[in-house]
């Protein structure tokens, strides 16, 4: 039969604050029971946690493939698919060369920084 913890005793050995591991058991990330009001966690649970996750460069090529390679779900696809249409629908071409953008944004950064007022750049322009 295995060791149930309490509350105190888990953030004792994860070296965590109590209200952390409460809230970790309450997001799922660490089971736990509860027995009465008391909030108890089995010893094996919180292993998985203590154990640091594993680097992709300590991955075989097949647990590399299965990580990278996850299935979209179904809502994923849509969520990519909508994504994309709408940066499409950003696209618009600007008739515009390097050199004029570059003068155009340190120009624009003489406004932000007070140098000239906007009235004067237009003038300067025109």
């Amino acid at each position: 039969m295995s060791t149930l913890l309490t509350v105190a005793e888990v953030a004792k050995r994860l070296r965590l604050h109590p209200i952390t591991v409460r809230r970790h058991i309450r997001s799922g990330r660490i089971p736990a029971t509860r027995i009465g009001r008391a909030v108890r966690v089995k010893e094996e649970d919180i292993e998985p946690v203590t154990e640091p996750p594993k680097r992709v460069v300590d991955m075989t090529p097949e647990e590399l493939r299965t990580h990278i390679m996850r299935p979209l779900t179904p809502e994923g696809l849509e969520r990519r698919r909508r994504a994309f249409d709408e940066m499409k629908g950003l696209q618009v071409p600007i008739d515009i060369n390097t050199a004029t953008l570059k003068r155009v944004g340190r120009r624009m950064n003489e406004v932000l920084y007070g140098e000239k007022t906007l009235e004067q750049l237009i003038d300067e322009e025109s």
